[in-house]
């Protein structure tokens, strides 16, 4: 999206506002947005951070209109702020809004209408007010700054899309981005072949901004010296290493950038690990477990309820698979043997109990573990029919979390192609 040539109108602002709402987390989007430019524009070495910024001030805002104590949790400004919050930064669909707080489909457009009007007015105000004020508005502390980044992957999360990653091929796309941006340090970059690692359980969004945020990073350390991206298997971590030598990188600072890539690598089952090599380089390893992730068979007529524990699941070693009949299931079984088994009783045809009397019964399913999960009252009948334990729904991601615990490895995320 190019610049705006021209102050835009109100509208178009609001449009605007409205765009980047909806794309909050897209780092890539943002980064060239029109909003980017009026409301978070920074020098212009510093250009690849802008998103960041920009996510940033639409956060505060948010946040900026939460009712004050003392108005009641069922006025209209709670609700409004409630529609913003579960919306933009949960990011739950509008059904999910309408279910949680209760309300119907005009009202919730009404509502979600009338406070995003009064979001992007305040964002309005902002722009025109003098710098020196908008500066002084976005100085936060680092606990607001630390909120900031959980709000950060958690929205990510939401919206991600699980799916193996090859990690070599994109960082072959980064380097549009990274090789003229290390011209202007004057750098040296040297890209090392991955090998064709794969990420096994990633979104392709996150992983990327990791990997940009650590390369950007180095750079600024190494201004007028060299850094290097490669590859690394050692013990029982893999992953991508970037290395940096240059006047500066014996002078280390932490930056945000670095912050969110900690989380974000945290949220993919990996870890960033920071070393300095004797006062004369610097280095960051972004790694992963050399395991396989669990498979999670979700058997459940309800194609929301996949969703939701794959929303719960993401960023744990669990790819989660779902099968809306036990016909499905079957098939699913035979192909792809599954770690556990979530099972709804209330399905079409061939209930869940009956179900799980056959996957118990047969010599080739008997060890799957099942976990049943129903709105039912009956723990003691799925334990006595082989479950090995018994979630009441609504299910909750602590549960879930729980339930699967005993299949949780220090499994995950990145290993070589096959």
């Amino acid at each position: 999206m190019s610049e705006p040539s021209l102050p835009p109108t109100r509208e178009t602002f609001a449009k605007w506002v409205r765009d980047v709402l909806n794309r909050l987390y897209d780092s890539p989007y943002l980064q060239t947005h029109p909003l980017a430019t009026l409301l978070a524009e920074e020098e212009a070495s510093a250009t690849l951070h802008r998103s960041q910024n920009l996510r940033r001030v639409l956060l505060e805002a948010i946040r900026a209109m939460r009712p004050g104590p003392g108005v009641p949790a069922q006025s209209p400004d709670w609700r409004a702020y409630r529609i913003l919050e579960l919306r933009y930064i949960e990011g739950l669909s509008p059904n999910e809004v309408m279910s949680r707080l209760a309300l119907g489909r005009s009202q919730y457009f009404r509502d979600q209408a009338r406070v995003l009007d009064a979001l992007t007015d305040a964002l309005w105000d902002r722009w025109q007010k003098p710098c020196e004020e908008a500066v002084s508005t976005v100085d936060v502390g680092s606990t607001t700054r630390e909120e900031l980044i959980h709000l950060e992957t958690e929205r990510l999360c939401a919206h991600a899309t699980w799916e193996a990653v090859d990690a070599a091929e994109l960082l072959d796309d980064l380097r549009a981005v990274v090789d003229p941006l290390a011209r202007t340090k004057d750098v040296s970059v040297c890209f090392t072949p991955l090998h064709h690692l794969t990420v096994l359980n990633a979104d392709r969004v996150m992983l990327r901004q990791a990997i940009l945020n650590t390369i950007t990073y180095a750079l600024d350390l190494a201004r007028g010296g060299r850094v290097e991206i490669s590859g690394f298997a050692e013990g029982c971590e893999t992953g991508i290493r970037v290395a940096a030598w240059g006047p500066a990188t014996t002078a280390q600072r932490q930056g945000m950038g670095l912050d969110v890539c900690r989380q974000l690598m945290a949220a993919m089952g990996g870890r960033l690990h920071l070393e300095a090599e004797n006062g004369a380089g610097w280095e960051a390893r972004l790694a992963w477990p050399a395991a396989v992730p669990r498979v999670l068979l979700v058997v459940d007529d309800n194609e929301g309820f996949v969703d939701l524990f794959r929303r719960y699941l993401a960023g744990h070693t669990w790819q989660v698979i779902g099968a809306t009949s036990s016909t499905e299931a079957r098939q699913i079984i035979a192909e792809t043997r599954p770690t556990v088994i979530a099972l709804d009783v209330m399905m079409p045809r061939e209930d869940g109990w009956e179900f799980l009397i056959a996957l118990k019964t047969s010599t080739e399913t008997r060890d799957i573990p099942v976990i049943v999960c129903s709105v039912l009252n009956e723990p003691q009948l799925a334990l006595t029919l082989g479950a090995v334990t018994y979630l009441a729904k609504p299910v909750t991601q602590q549960a879930l979390l729980r339930a699967l615990a005993p299949w949780n490895q220090a499994s995950a995320s990145l290993g070589p192609a096959r």
